[in-house]
């Protein structure tokens, strides 16, 4: 009797799942250019308020996390792509852990892998909606009430209201997958993931440096955005001194010293980015032909860090949902050392993070047990950078892009490395590989660690520097398809990028 595998069993689901179709024809360059702005356009377009949830009274105790995955309190972006990675990192870790039996070279065999990343996403989508519903995430308006002359009021909120918001949330979700698997499908420059979290995280540091929209304070009107604000204070306030002082220290919104870090981590990281071992390879095949192979500092791009953060993200999730909905459980002092969150006083908009396990990992800011402040810099930062560096360790192998999956990717390509033999390449390509994935990883989560615990960032620097190495991977993807398909001759975009 064969054994029956895991995917065997997404097999019935495949006709039912949603799907986007491969394309019945090769995509042209300026037709995946127009795909990607498209797609990413509609992306943020879905930060719309959720429909039946008075968004003015969401109080997050998500707000650090957010930025660097798309994601946006109370609208249909609740989650952004966190579910769509978290999955994608948790069914390839399984596989390259070879606890998922999956053949990647069996088309069959990456479609249910596919599937079954897709309906790990649904689900997740839907057990989040659930957990904050039901832990007064949201104050759901119940808009089938009536008054007694017969007019609809907005009333207590009912199982039909939570159920609504449930449903959107799940929906949008869903829609958010799809639109990462159009890109993946080769509609677009891609992966999916990445190139929302560019978009996302563009807006994000145009918004905290230069948004023009108000928000009303105890001190009046305020902008979003830092430089504007500090405008604002300069023309109001008769002290210039506490004006700029003011700009560079506020708790509600951006301030300067949160952009100015999160500036810093960004030319940080793209000086790393730009880091590079270039070894000599030669064509087998064509005499005298020979070119270099170049291995980046920050091999594993983003992935690192942004694993991390999928894995706090989650954590906090649950551990919010759990202490709110067993607050009058016998057991809320033990499920309390997951983590304990209070009402910020001054914003009235978030909950601080202040104890447990979980505030030792975060970047929170200080709690009141003076203890638990002066050693969470400390342990959050050791868990960032060792959580990144073992991923950073691992990703090569569960991906096909270690040592052995490039040395076979280039004899395929008939090259080999000048001065070694065929049977050696695998071997001196370790010697290069392995290093630059676990020391990258290390390197890009110590600078946003770093930012984000000493400059309180509250997720700036996080979605800034995941946003630049993102967003640098693709456009590698961009020049290189540019300048092998030969679309400079009859391209729209020509003015744009080198035509060698």
């Amino acid at each position: 009797m064969s054994e029956i595998r895991l995917l065997d069993l997404i097999k019935p689901f495949q006709s039912v799942v949603p799907e986007v179709q491969l394309p019945y024809e090769k995509i042209i360059f300026d037709e995946k250019i127009v795909y990607t702005v498209a797609a990413a356009a509609i992306y943020l377009l879905l930060g719309l308020p959720v429909n039946g949830v008075d968004d003015s009274k969401i109080v997050d105790p998500f707000s650090w996390l957010r930025s660097g995955f798309g994601s946006r309190a109370g609208t249909f972006l609740e989650f952004g792509v966190f579910p769509a990675a978290f999955s994608a990192f948790f069914w390839q870790i399984l596989a390259g852990k070879k606890l998922l039996k999956v053949d990647f070279s069996s088309p069959s065999d990456r479609r249910l892998f596919q599937t079954l990343q897709k309906i790990t996403s649904f689900i997740l989508g839907f057990v989040f909606a659930i957990l904050l519903v039901f832990s007064d995430y949201f104050e759901p308006l119940d808009l089938f009430s009536k008054t007694e002359e017969g007019s609809l009021a907005l009333t207590s909120p009912s199982v039909v209201a939570k159920s609504l918001i449930i449903v959107e949330l799940t929906v949008s979700n869903a829609i958010v997958t799809l639109l990462i698997e159009l890109l993946d499908k080769g509609y677009g420059f891609g992966p999916g993931i990445l190139a929302y979290i560019t978009a996302s995280a563009a807006t994000t540091l145009a918004t905290s440096m230069f948004g023009l929209t108000t928000f009303v304070t105890s001190r009046g009107k305020e902008s979003s955005g830092a430089f504007i604000q500090l405008g604002r204070n300069l023309f109001s306030s008769k002290s210039w001194t506490y004006a700029v002082y003011e700009a560079f220290t506020r708790n509600i919104g951006a301030n300067l010293t949160q952009v100015y870090v999160a500036i810093a981590a960004f030319f940080a990281t793209l000086y790393l980015s730009n880091c590079r071992y270039e070894i000599s390879v030669k064509s087998t095949k064509v005499r005298g032909m020979s070119t270099v192979y170049p291995v980046k500092l920050l091999y594993c791009g983003a992935l690192p860090v942004l694993f991390t953060f999928s894995i706090l993200y989650f954590l906090n999730i649950v551990g919010f949902t759990l202490t709110k909905i067993c607050a009058n459980s016998k057991y809320i002092k033990y499920i309390s050392l997951i983590g304990h969150w209070t009402l910020d006083a001054e914003t009235k908009k978030t909950y601080n993070l202040d104890g447990g396990i979980l505030y030792l990992i975060s970047a929170a800011p200080s709690s009141s047990n003076l203890v638990l402040s002066i050693i969470r810099p400390f342990t959050f930062l050791f868990f960032v950078v060792m959580v990144s560096t073992y991923f950073g360790k691992i990703w090569p192998f569960m991906s096909g892009s270690a040592a052995r999956g490039v040395a076979k990717m280039l004899k395929e390509q008939d090259i080999t490395l000048v001065g070694r033999r065929d049977v050696a390449v695998a071997k001196e390509l370790g010697k290069i590989i392995s290093p630059a994935s676990r020391s990258g990883a290390l390197f890009s989560s110590a600078i946003v660690a770093f930012a984000e615990c000493c400059g309180r960032c509250k997720g700036i620097a996080f979605s800034t520097c995941v946003g630049i190495l993102a967003g640098l991977s693709i456009m590698e993807d961009i020049v290189s398809e540019w300048q092998q398909t030969g679309a400079a001759a009859n391209s729209q975009f020509s003015q744009f990028l080198p035509t060698q």
